[in-house]
């Protein structure tokens, strides 16, 4: 296999969003893979790209999947965990190999979404990095944790994951950009959505 940093930089790099599911339609190459593959295959560069991975499939009907949801959850809770560690290299779970991804399933997604995803790849770009760095890091894998579950719960309403999944999405894509503007965003929006769901536990 060729090494993932060198197949997945410059996609990264030119559209953050395209790239990613340009890399995981590259990697599966017509087949249905599994969840342990895609992300293995992204090397060093996993933490980021992986949160944009796991948002954008359950903004999608492969959310609505029995399971996918709380398995989402699980695995950026396990990378979120790294993350605050500040792990270089991400360790993943053999358990995730059980996760099947269907290639027709990804790429009717990635055909649906991807102008729109050119359009945010547009308007993103190197912003107040101090955001994406740091002592900002263990904030966002701090609240990444907290959203991821909350998904659980969440999974059980018909697309109930989605606005947990934007944010992730947001803060995924502005770790692989450095856009710092984008990260604080993501961050108020949260904020949001904590108090929703305060307010109904309550």
């Amino acid at each position: 296999m060729t090494d993932p940093a060198e197949k997945i930089d410059t996609p990264l790099e030119d559209a953050p969003l395209q790239g990613v599911l340009a890399h995981v339609l590259s990697e599966m190459d017509g087949a249905d893979s599994n969840l342990r593959d895609i992300i293995v295959s992204m090397g060093h560069r996993a933490f980021g790209p992986v949160m944009v991975l796991c948002g954008l499939f359950l903004m999608t009907p492969l959310g609505i999947i029995p399971g996918l949801p709380a398995a989402f959850g699980l695995i950026n809770i396990a990378f979120a965990v790294q993350l605050l560690a500040r792990r270089p290299y991400p360790w993943v779970p053999n358990i995730l190999a059980k996760v099947r991804v269907p290639y027709a399933r990804v790429s009717t997604v990635h055909a649906k979404v991807s102008p729109w995803l050119a359009k945010i790849d547009n308007v993103i770009s190197p912003r107040l990095p101090w955001a994406t760095e740091g002592v900002m890091l263990v904030l966002t894998a701090l609240v990444a944790i907290l959203l991821s579950t909350a998904m659980v719960p969440l999974g059980l309403i018909p697309f109930g994951v989605v606005p947990a999944a934007a944010i992730l999405g947001l803060m995924g894509l502005a770790l692989i950009a450095r856009d710092g503007v984008l990260m604080l965003i993501a961050l108020s929006v949260s904020l949001g959505l904590f108090g929703w769901l305060f307010s109904i536990v309550v």
